[in-house]
């Protein structure tokens, strides 16, 4: 069995050059990216655009990691478009305020915002039976993905993997979310949506990743490389084990694995570059409700729907923060917040622990908030 490749490069900040120049390093024992995307061939590029965000805030890829990947597939004469769909914004929107938008109008290339999906047919024993895949991904020759390294208040970790949830159009997400509330579950879904969607290769803006309370609004980390590979989950066990997560403990990860979708085991990874100890951070913090305990094996099911509120990490709104934007409510997939006097108010009978309402705020005035009994399990 060949081992899987993850090739490493330090980039100690997004300056042009230097950010064009670790892109070329990372690709190089890869074999460049004529390895990957043929000339004449339609390639999308999609990025982490979670919503509309500056750059500086590191929840989204940034614009000069953009640049460069536009810039490489275009030496090999690969035709390059870039598509997302964010979680309530129009694609345009959230490219402008995060500083994509202008990459594309100063390079010429075509936005593909995803709106429209194809149903992809699965085969036998998957969690269901197709997948609606955004259309310009199902209809591109290759797909280049160019996730961030961030913590994440479901999954603990987002990255390579997490990143292709993005191919399923606006509203549908949340109908998933919705569908699938168990934590693992869920997680068999993003490993399968990674499979059916498989990014021809992947890079991993890990120059400025994001901790604590991510994927929107965390705090900037400085981590300083860029990974790249064709074995995204390859990549983010390696990603986790620099920032001190064992890849097992992040749901979707373990179970892409399990099925065969790539691997965790650092034993089967080749890693090109500096090595995991030389890049290891400390301090890198994930949200309280992310770590896997006795509590959330506990809390499936239909007794865990009662016992929901006593035992799970719920979100918790920060008054003097909250605009009353009514985002919150509108991203939420089970209804379960309703803005009054200007205040979202949750109802926590409904909340389903998705903490999509958490993800996507842009004031920071959700956080994760555990209460005192779960603490004993935790």
């Amino acid at each position: 069995m060949n081992k899987s490749q993850v090739s490493i490069t330090r980039c100690k900040d997004y300056e042009r050059e230097h950010v064009k120049e670790a892109l070329s390093e990372a690709l190089s024992p890869l074999g460049g990216m004529g390895t990957f995307i043929e000339p004449g061939s339609r390639v999308l590029i999609k990025p982490n655009l979670i919503a509309g965000t500056p750059p500086e805030r590191g929840a989204t890829t940034h614009p000069e990691v953009l640049r460069a990947v536009i810039e490489e597939v275009r030496s090999v004469g690969g035709k390059p478009i870039v598509g997302e769909s964010p979680g309530f914004e129009s694609f345009h929107v959230a490219a402008s305020k995060s500083g994509l938008l202008e990459v594309l109008e100063e390079m010429g290339v075509d936005a593909a915002p995803f709106e429209t999906s194809r149903n992809v047919p699965l085969s036998p024993g998957h969690i269901v039976t197709s997948l609606p895949i955004a259309e310009p991904v199902v209809d591109a020759d290759a797909v280049i993905s160019l996730p961030k390294l961030k913590s994440h208040g479901l999954v603990m970790y987002t990255g390579c993997v997490k990143n292709m949830f993005g191919v399923i159009c606006g509203s549908q997400k949340g109908k998933y979310h919705l569908r699938f509330q168990d934590r693992e579950l869920f997680s068999t879904l993003l490993a399968e949506i990674y499979a059916t969607a498989k990014p021809t290769l992947s890079i991993l803006d890990g120059i400025i990743g994001m901790d604590g309370n991510g994927p929107r609004n965390g705090d900037p980390f400085d981590l300083g490389i860029i990974m790249a590979g064709s074995d995204g989950v390859a990549i983010d066990a390696v990603a986790c084990s620099i920032v001190g997560i064992n890849p097992v403990e992040s749901p979707p990860l373990r179970i892409a694995s399990e099925k065969g979708y790539g691997t965790i085991d650092l034993g089967n990874i080749d890693i090109y570059g500096p090595s995991i100890e030389e890049l290891q951070v400390q301090g890198f913090r994930v949200p309280k409700a992310a770590r896997p305990s006795m509590r959330q094996r506990l809390m499936s099911g239909e007794t865990g729907r009662v016992l929901r509120n006593w035992f799970t990490t719920r979100p918790s709104v920060v008054r003097n923060s909250c605009r009353g934007c009514r985002v919150c409510a509108r991203a939420c997939p089970a209804d379960a917040i309703e803005i009054r006097d200007g205040v979202a108010h949750m109802d926590y009978d409904k909340c389903i622990r998705c903490y999509c309402c958490q993800e996507l705020c842009e004031y920071g005035a959700i956080t994760l908030k555990t209460p005192p009994l779960a603490r004993i399990f935790r």
